[in-house]
Parts: structure tokens; sequence; C-alpha cells
């Protein structure tokens, strides 16, 4: 890839012709008694480069191409430029890359400018949409928060399944007979009884919904929400190098936030359900905490 500069800015040139075809193109410059004037482009190949000095022709993959005070321009690599030229090729270099890089960023904003109404209105789908984003986590709260209507129990097991990444509901329960012989076989010893084994009962899907990094709130309110909103109040053209940069990479994040937010709404559709949140019932004891789960599940199923 090259990028040059032009009378109308930054363009993009794929074929190095289009450098050596330039009037004033060397191939062979000698560097003395040459004064180095400006940086005009810089390129990134896979194959190898010469240096355009006559007395250097280094291959390289990165380079820049370079004007001198008397017009003439060639192509040299970053340890050449440092080699001949000095301080002046590392103050210019830098330059160079700051501007490429500043109006590069300014283009990428200017773009995504021109997104912000198809983005607003598809984080409005996905927060309020039915069964969306902000009833998966107002859901998900009571799920997870102690007090907020469900039981402490199916709290807990739910706090042990996100610590583990683990989806499997289990519950204890005595072994028979059989089993505690077994058990005794492969173990070699006695067993005193009554003898309680864990037991898997169900596999809850969903489960991924309540990790904390795909809390919903941070991904599309405190993330997408605030920084959509705060990118609206500024003015691109005014932006410094560092806002810039700033800004650039966040708006490289804008649609993979969103691609997450909706791989995390499915789950919580899975999660919340009937179907999979029934099987917490059968570990529950207090019949108090069995009828006010029952409640949280008819209550989510007429949301």
């Amino acid at each position: 890839m090259i990028t040059i500069n032009t009378e109308k800015g930054l363009i993009t040139v794929d074929s190095w012709d289009d450098i050596t075809s330039r009037p004033q193109f060397q191939a062979e410059l000698d560097p003395k008694d040459k004064k180095l004037k400006e940086i005009i482009g810089r390129y990134i190949f896979k194959e190898k480069i010469r240096c355009g000095l006559s007395n250097c022709h280094t291959p390289h993959t990165k380079g820049y191409v370079v004007t001198t005070t008397d017009g003439d321009e060639t192509n040299i690599g970053k340890d050449c430029g440092k080699t001949y030229f000095g301080v002046d090729f590392e103050a210019l270099h830098r330059k160079f890359d700051r501007y490429v890089t500043e109006t590069e960023n300014r283009s990428i904003l200017g773009s995504f400018s021109f997104q912000l109404e198809r983005i607003q209105e598809k984080l409005m789908h996905l927060r309020k949409d039915r069964r969306s984003a902000d009833w998966i986590h107002k859901c998900i709260t009571q799920l997870t928060t102690r007090n907020s209507g469900c039981p402490d129990q199916v709290i807990t097991q739910l706090t042990n399944m996100i610590r583990t990444q683990n989806n499997a509901l289990k519950i204890n329960r005595p072994a028979s007979k059989k089993e505690i012989e077994a058990i005794e076989a492969v173990e070699g010893r006695r067993i005193k009884e009554p003898y309680d084994i864990e037991e898997t009962i169900a596999e809850i899907s969903g489960i991924a919904a309540l990790y904390p990094d795909n809390d919903l709130r941070k991904l599309l309110v405190l993330d997408l929400e605030a920084n959509l909103n705060a990118f609206q109040e500024l003015d691109i053209d005014q932006m410094t190098y560092e806002d810039l940069r700033h800004w650039s990479k966040w708006v490289g994040t804008v649609e993979s936030t969103i691609q997450k937010a909706e791989s995390v709404i499915e789950q919580g559709r899975r999660l919340l359900t009937r179907s999979n949140l029934e099987p917490f019932l059968k570990t529950l004891r207090n019949e108090n905490d069995r009828k006010q789960f029952r409640q949280f599940i008819s209550k989510i199923e007429q949301d």
C-alpha cells in the first residue's frame, strides 16, 4: 500500500509504477550535497523495494517517498533516512506519520458521522423491543441480586454457575443401595449410610447472559449510548490529534459491541423461559421459596 500527499490531499495508490513514473522521481539519487525538503509519501509491501539512493540500494519493505530542496524525488527506508539525512529525516517522518494518522482518523470519524442515525435506531431496537436488552437486564438483576424477587438459593446456584462457567444444575440426593455398593466397589471402602450423591438434573441454557463481561447495560447504555451522545456534540474538524485517536479507536469497536449485545440478547431470551428455569424448583425445599420463584417465572412469561 502506498500513501501519497497530493494537492488534493492524501491518496492511496496500489502500483509502485505510480511512484516511479512521477516526473521528478530518481531511482539513482546521489545524496551528496542534497538537502531533504519533505516527506510526501510512505509505503509498505510484502516484497522488498530497493532504496533509491545511489550509494545504498538496501532492500526494504517499508519506506518513504521524499523530495529534496532542488525538486528531486526518491524512495528511502527508515534506516537509510537516518543515515544520510539524520535529524531532519527523523523530524520529517514523525511529522508525516502523524499527519497521515490524523487525516485517516478524521476521515474515519467523518464516515462514521453519516452512520449515526442507523446506529441509534439499531440501539433503540436492541434496548426497547419486546424481550430485548432492557427487559433482559431487569430480569437478570432480579435473578442475581438478593431481595429482588428470587429465592436466595436460586441466586446462590446461579452465582456458582457464573463463577465456574458451568451450566449444570445439580442437587444432592440420597444414594440407593445399589449406588452405594457400586461406589464401595470402586473406592474399596465401606460407606456409612445415609450417603448423598450429586446429580445433574438439568442443563440451564443462556447462562452466558449472566457473565459480567456480557452486562447489557454496560454494553449498550454506559458504552454505546453514552459515547454516541458525546460524539454528536463534537466538531470533527476541530479535534486534536489525541481526540481523533481516541474516538477512532472507539468507533472501531461499535460494530463488535452491537454484535456482542445481539448475542447476549439471544442468550438472555434462551435463559428467561419457563421450561429453562423450572428445574430450579426441584432444588427448593421451602414452599415459600417455590411460590416466590413460580411467581417470578409467571411474571417473565407474561412480559
